[in-house]
């Protein structure tokens, strides 16, 4: 379990979990998402916990939240707040980082969004065929994107303040990193 705090409060503002600044002036993206099937509730029952009766498995993400592929930067924010919330409620002040180690990350750790096995290129044997196709679709929509270290990234931060952002990225995520895409 990561001890760092939400990327929002490092002034992440985009609707990815992570950016990355590489030596070049691109911006790295990451994103996230299940891809699971159907709709998500809008209400705070799309956050549940596990059960206390959730037994420690072999998998150390088993109970964990994950962001879906198809969630937008609204259901993003909500997973994410929902951890802060909970550090928060743990001692944790906001915009502070959780000591390593400490009793509100051992508490709020199911509530921290993991990548899904889609965006994680040790699980996804697929996952560079996905960058790329990422990559061509936003290009596509006008969004300039490009390969970098292995990831799909930005020419320019500036691309997430254009209009249907958001859209376009869950779109082409869905569609280059699903399994029959």
């Amino acid at each position: 379990m990561s001890s760092f705090t939400d990327p929002r409060r490092r002034g992440i503002t985009g609707p990815v979990l992570t950016v990355v600044a590489a030596g070049t002036a691109l911006v790295l993206l990451s994103s996230c998402g299940d891809g699971g099937k159907g709709t998500r509730d809008e209400g705070v029952a799309s956050i549940a916990t596990p059960s206390s009766t959730v037994q420690k498995t072999a998998d150390p993400d088993a109970g964990h939240v994950r962001i879906r592929l198809d969630d937008n930067q609204q259901d993003i924010n909500r997973l994410w707040d929902a951890w802060t919330n909970c550090l928060h409620e743990h001692g944790v002040p906001g915009n502070q980082k959780a000591p390593a180690g400490s009793p509100a990350l051992k508490a709020c750790e199911l509530k921290y969004p993991l990548q899904p096995v889609e965006m994680d290129p040790a699980a996804n044997p697929r996952y560079s065929d996905g960058v790329r196709a990422m990559v061509k679709c936003m290009n596509r929509h006008g969004i300039k994107s490009v390969v970098s270290n292995g990831n799909w990234g930005l020419v320019s931060g500036d691309s997430m303040n254009l209009p249907d952002f958001d859209k376009y990225r869950v779109e082409c995520q869905v569609k280059s990193f699903s399994a029959g895409g």
